[in-house]
Order: structure tokens, then C-alpha cells, then sequence
């Protein structure tokens, strides 16, 4: 599908090697049931892997002093604006969004009562870099940390300031910095999930002896997450700049 002539042409916006849309199906039978890890995925894509993939554009490879080429550790998904003009990057919007605000994967349980059966897995800013955290329909508050935002001044108590910081010292070296995210993000997360079924048990009983100790732990456990998230972030932003400053090189 490639042109011999134009090597770049398939990753030109108006020509990709894909399919018609004609030979799709209108529905399938999926294989197996998606899990909210498998939609929070999904949030997450930056079509890695495919000719959507932006970090794939060949503006972004560099000579490996081998005689080939590599990928720069600048490349990134989200490029800016004046990034794209300098690099003549075709831009592609992913599913991920680094402009975003916050957004939310919803897990509704009706064979749960009702103050456990509703989990919003929220994440602020950029899907690719928060975390999601759940907060449970029987929460009677949500942690100061998530509410506190001012676009104009910046505050170390705003879990939304403390994913943006690192969010954007990303761009200092994406490949290397993105991997110091997942080596805080993934673990937490992970701890969530494995403990989602304990926890929720937990305010079951709670529930039943007792609906407002029920909905007192359920909120006391989600706002913990979230100050968490902030203090995790906030860290990992220190780690960032100490460790990919010029000093160093």
C-alpha cells in the first residue's frame, strides 16, 4: 500500500493504508466481557503500534551512530503546536487528551446496594498520565484536593495542578519521563484493583449494621486515594526535575 515514490504518503491525513470502511461489520460478538481496566485502556489509547501512532512520524527519528536510526526520546504523542511547525508533524488527535479536564469510567453493579454498586473511576487532566480513582455513589464528599483548581494560579494542594506539572515535564524527554510514570502510576492502580473486592465487601457489612459508617468508610477511603494521587504527583514531579536536569548532562 506503500508508494515506492512517496515513502511518507501513507502517513499523510488524507491517505491511509487501511481498509474500507465497507468491509466492517456492523456489530460482533465480543470474546469476552470488557472490565473497567480493559475501558480505562481504551481512554488511554494513542493508537500505539499503528500509522496513527504519532511518535512513529520519521521527523522524530534521530541517527543511532550506527549507520541507522532510532526514535528520539522527544517524541511524543501529544506534540504542541510549535512542536508540529518546527517538525512538520502531521497531527492526529488521540483518544488520550493532554488539554483534557477530567473524565471518568462508569461501573454500575445493581445486584450491589446501591451506595457500593456505582463507582466513578475518575482521572483529572491527561488519561495517558492520572490515575483513576474511584469514587462510590454512597461517598458523602470528594477529598478538598480534587476540588482545589485555578487555571491561573498554580497550588500544591490541587491534585489537577500536581498531574499537569508532571504531565508537561514530560516534554523534557517523553520516552524516558513516561516511564518513570507508569513505575508510580501502575502500582497504585494495580493496588486498587486488587483490592476492590475487599474493600467493597468491607462496606457491605458496614452498610448493613450501619448505613452512615458504611458511606463514612466508603468516603474516607476514596479521599485517601485522592490525597494519595496528590502527594504521589507531587513527588514524581521533584523526582523529574532533579533527575532530567541540565546539570546533569
Amino acid at each position: 500500500m506503500y508508494d515506492k515514490k512517496n515513502p511518507y504518503k501513507a502517513i499523510q491525513p488524507y491517505f491511509q493504508a487501511v481498509e474500507p470502511l465497507s468491509i466492517y461489520p456492523f456489530s460482533f460478538e465480543p470474546v469476552e466481557k470488557l472490565s473497567v481496566k480493559d475501558v480505562i485502556d481504551f481512554q488511554r489509547s494513542t493508537f500505539e503500534g499503528t500509522i496513527y501512532d504519532m511518535t512513529l512520524d520519521p521527523a522524530w527519528h534521530v541517527a543511532d551512530g550506527e549507520g541507522g536510526y532510532k526514535k528520539s526520546v522527544l517524541a511524543t504523542p501529544f506534540p504542541d503546536s510549535e512542536t508540529r511547525k518546527l517538525l512538520k508533524v502531521t497531527y492526529r488527535r488521540p483518544v488520550a487528551r493532554h488539554r483534557g479536564h477530567y473524565g471518568m469510567v462508569l461501573q454500575l453493579r445493581d445486584w450491589m446496594p446501591k451506595e457500593v454498586g456505582g463507582a466513578y473511576w475518575v482521572y483529572l487532566d491527561n488519561p495517558y498520565f492520572s490515575p483513576y480513582v474511584p469514587i462510590y455513589t454512597g461517598n458523602t464528599s470528594v477529598a478538598d484536593t480534587y476540588m482545589t483548581y485555578d487555571p491561573n494560579k498554580y497550588d500544591e494542594q490541587s491534585a489537577r495542578w500536581a498531574i499537569d506539572f508532571v504531565d508537561n515535564l514530560a516534554n523534557l524527554r517523553f520516552q524516558d519521563i513516561i516511564k518513570d510514570v507508569w513505575e508510580v502510576r501502575d502500582p497504585f492502580e494495580k493496588d486498587l484493583f486488587d483490592n476492590q473486592d475487599k474493600i467493597e465487601q468491607q462496606a457491605i457489612e458496614l452498610l448493613k449494621k450501619d448505613p452512615k459508617k458504611g458511606k463514612e468508610f466508603l468516603t474516607n477511603y476514596s479521599n485517601e486515594k485522592m490525597n494519595e494521587v496528590t502527594q504521589m504527583y507531587n513527588a514524581l514531579r521533584n523526582q523529574i526535575i532533579t533527575k532530567y536536569t541540565n546539570n546533569h548532562e
